[in-house]
């Protein structure tokens, strides 16, 4: 009996972890699709130059639309103003040598950003002035206490302003990592329940069905007992990204899932039907929140769940690593 349990908790983590590859991959793909990466870093440039009064201006559907179609003005760097310190920065070749034309890039290296700032405000205010000088002409208060404390007591040149630029940058943008984490666990959520709903991925009734037919749950741990560790290697497009999302539901199609669903089938009262509709909600709401968990999560429960099954050996270590295509990454890798 104790097997058995083991063996259907193997089966619905197979399940969630096929789920979750799907949803990552789609993620991914309308990450790359909107430029959100990009667009989040924009947003967090603006934030460690203390100009957040701009993000209303950059964000919205019509300028997600133009970062789709490519566009140059497709991240509104015009709508911050000729004294946006940002648009300025960004517009610098060395950070816009980093992208194609039409967009912009998703990560940005310390060094760069901080040597793109300093040769703005040299272009603009001249050679030779100390770094004090140069940040006090910029009229942005904040940011120029920020990094005269940063560079402390030590000399006011230019070399020392693009250190204390490089700690800021790294200090602000690992801020904004976390917050991109969040906010795209919880876009996976809503595409896995996008999902749970669309194929009938009904954690509660899958599970019940592979309690009750044990051939269905010996056949989803001897798959669960093949799997392979997820690719490290991201889809280098949108439309590689897509396909991969394709040939991840395919794969999920071939699990006991899907529509019509035998929760529904010979109810003719309302109240029967409702009922079922709430058992059937709360099974996929767990589908989702399971899909949220990421794809390495499942994948090292599976290995431990077979481990203690004693009928396979964990997964190695080193394959569990998070892979760029799978769980949205840190815009600082």
């Amino acid at each position: 009996m104790q097997s058995h349990y083991v063996d259907v908790a193997v089966g619905l983590s197979y399940t969630f972890l096929a789920v979750s590859l799907l949803c990552s991959a789609t993620r991914e793909a309308i990450a790359s699709l909107f430029q959100t990466r990009a667009k989040v870093l924009l947003d967090g440039v603006l934030t460690l130059l203390h100009e957040p009064a701009g993000q209303p201006r950059v964000r919205g559907i019509v300028p997600s639309l133009l970062r789709l179609l490519r566009r140059d003005d497709g991240f509104g760097l015009d709508k911050l103003g000729a004294q946006s310190l940002t648009a300025e920065v960004l517009r610098h070749p060395l950070i816009t040598g980093l992208a194609q034309r039409g967009r912009m890039p998703s990560y940005i290296p310390s060094a760069i950003f901080a040597r793109a700032f300093v040769a703005t405000l040299v272009d603009k205010y001249g050679k030779g002035e100390a770094a004090s000088l140069l940040l006090s002409k910029l009229g942005n208060d904040g940011l120029r206490r920020t990094l005269l404390a940063i560079m402390g007591q030590g000399p006011d040149d230019a070399a020392a302003l693009e250190a204390a630029v490089r700690i800021w940058y790294d200090t602000v943008m690992d801020r904004i990592s976390g917050w991109y984490k969040r906010r795209s666990q919880f876009v996976l959520f809503l595409i896995g329940l996008f999902y749970a709903v669309a194929m009938n991925i009904d954690a509660l009734q899958l599970s019940q069905r592979l309690w009750d037919d044990a051939a269905l749950t010996t056949q989803m741990v001897a798959k669960a007992g093949t799997m392979t560790a997820p690719t490290t290697e991201a889809p280098a497009d949108a439309t590689a990204q897509a396909r991969a999302a394709a040939g991840q539901a395919t794969q999920l199609r071939e699990l006991p899932i899907g529509w019509p669903s035998s929760r529904f089938a010979g109810l003719s009262q309302a109240g029967a039907w409702l009922a079922a509709l709430a058992f059937a909600l709360m099974g996929w709401i767990a589908t989702a929140f399971a899909a949220s968990l990421g794809s390495p999560f499942w994948f090292d429960g599976i290995g431990w769940l077979l481990a203690l099954r004693g009928t396979g050996a964990k997964p190695a270590a080193e394959s569990t690593a998070a892979p760029p295509a799978l769980t949205l990454p840190s815009l600082r890798q």
